[in-house]
């Protein structure tokens, strides 16, 4: 008997059973059915299910989240019940079988599916990298070692060739084989041309204009060839990948098959490259730095606002989904200036959540809802992971919810109004924290004040939790 059975009987009941599932996949915390009627589904029956913390509808899936044992459940009911089996997915995906959307919400999705499989190592060596800062921090002189050298790499490799891998995520998504993305991304960043960038160039165009101005550094058949350091960069690869993957497809359809399989390839790689290179990286270029721009001219108007409005609705757009369309604005903001004024305003968020678990784990006297859910949500959170506590511990409780939230926004008022910055990409939520300070001149203001922020956040939503009490609003409504 699985250990997950039952919990599997009951699901498989309330999505209507065999009959009802086209296809199963899954994602961190949520089983994704795709399902021929929606409307037979016992929704209410799954939602007070022990073991499941929320159902959601949305892009043609029938959601039904079971927090992080997400991978033995999905292994035991494919196992126990005969069904297309999708694997592991993206948390939001851009497929929506056939529904339409707007553009933003299909680029939203894009942007998730392609970000979403190489976030882990992104974390696992920002890990190392902070951890790295916080040594430094204490011991300065750690950092002319070999030991400091190779560990820095270890962790930074996979920031420092971001063009290369992203190209690859970006091909798993347009279609592209992962090689001949790669080949492609890594054009960007040949160490040949690199070091053109730090030599005098030909010309300038724009020159004075600080959002266009573009050094020019000779030309290819005539088009001036505006080169940039493209090192970090998110957005070059993905458009470039695009068009490679429309251009592979046009040769392998129109090319003969005994040349095929050489000169699709030679085709899409000067085709891409040269495109990358001369149109569409300068031009993500200028769009990375007017975003920069943007976001650095509305933090200069009201730091303490700005904090306090994405502190506060930051996990709301996590509930939702819709966080993964801002996280790569981080790192077009780091590409640009070297480090990110936004990301620090949501840093809060993971503290209030943590905050919320840990209060209910004192206040509630169920030990068994305690096992089951408050203690994995705060071991979730702890790791930068909020949607087991977001849809099991602050849905069913709107006011714990807001007030949760409202912690979160005084943390990134405070985080705002000090000027912390992200240095370094890592790990999500307090595991982060060395992220935060700075390379140059170590703990300064604006590390102390993020600090601070998070534990007011965190401090705000355990007292929420014991003025407001561990019922849920259909209990106290009953």
């Amino acid at each position: 008997m699985g250990k997950y059975e039952q919990l599997n009987a009951t699901i498989l009941e309330g999505v209507g059973g065999l009959d009802n599932i086209k296809s199963l996949s899954h994602c961190v915390t949520r089983l994704r059915f795709r399902l021929k009627d929606e409307s037979i589904c016992d929704t209410e029956g799954l939602k007070a299910t022990k073991g499941i913390l929320d159902v959601v509808q949305q892009g043609g899936q029938y959601q039904v989240v079971v927090g992080p044992m997400v991978e033995g459940i999905y292994n035991e009911f494919i196992a126990a019940y005969p069904v297309n089996q999708g694997g592991e997915v993206p948390a939001n995906p851009g497929q929506n079988d056939g529904q339409k959307t707007d553009p933003f919400s299909r680029l939203l999705g894009t942007i998730s599916e392609i970000f979403q499989p190489i976030l882990g190592v992104l974390m696992a060596g920002g890990f190392i990298v902070s951890i790295l800062s916080l040594i430094c921090a204490f011991v300065p002189e750690f950092k002319g070692t070999t030991t400091y050298t190779v560990l820095y790499a270890t962790g930074y490799a996979a920031f420092q060739f971001f063009p290369i891998i992203v190209a690859w995520a970006a091909g798993q998504k347009f279609g592209l084989k992962p090689v001949l993305s790669m080949a492609i991304g890594a054009v960007l960043i040949y160490p040949d041309l690199v070091a053109m960038t730090s030599g005098d160039p030909t010309s300038v165009l724009f020159e004075g204009n600080p959002l266009l101005q573009a050094n020019v550094y000779g030309d290819v058949f005539g088009i001036p060839l505006v080169l940039l350091n493209y090192y970090l960069q998110v957005l070059p690869s993905i458009p470039i990948i695009w068009l490679a993957a429309k251009v592979h497809k046009f040769f392998e359809g129109c090319l003969p098959e005994l040349i095929r399989g050489i000169f699709a390839n030679v085709f899409t790689m000067v085709i891409a490259s040269l495109a990358g290179l001369l149109v569409i990286g300068p031009v993500t270029t200028i769009l990375a730095n007017a975003v920069a721009m943007g976001i650095q001219g509305f933090l200069a108007i009201s730091p303490a606002l700005a904090g306090l409005v994405v502190g506060t609705f930051w996990s709301l757009l996590v509930m939702f989904g819709l966080h993964w369309g801002i996280i790569p604005l981080w790192f077009t903001e780091m590409s640009a200036v070297g480090y990110s004024t936004l990301n620090p305003l949501n840093f809060a968020g993971c503290g209030a959540i943590m905050g919320a678990c840990i209060g209910m784990v004192l206040k509630c006297k169920d030990k068994e809802l305690n096992t089951n859910l408050h203690i994995p949500a705060l071991i979730s959170s702890i790791f930068g992971v909020a949607e087991p506590a977001l849809y099991g511990i602050l849905i069913p409780r709107k006011k714990l919810m807001w007030a949760t939230f409202l912690g979160s926004g005084i943390g990134g008022a405070i985080a705002g109004a000090c000027g912390a910055k992200w240095f370094t990409p890592g790990a999500n939520g307090w595991l982060g924290l060395p992220c935060y300070i700075d390379p140059v001149n170590g703990i300064d203001k604006g590390f102390i004040g993020l600090a601070v922020g998070g534990v007011i956040a965190t401090v705000v939503a355990i007292v929420a939790v014991f003025v407001l009490g561990t019922k849920t609003d259909a209990e106290k409504a009953a």
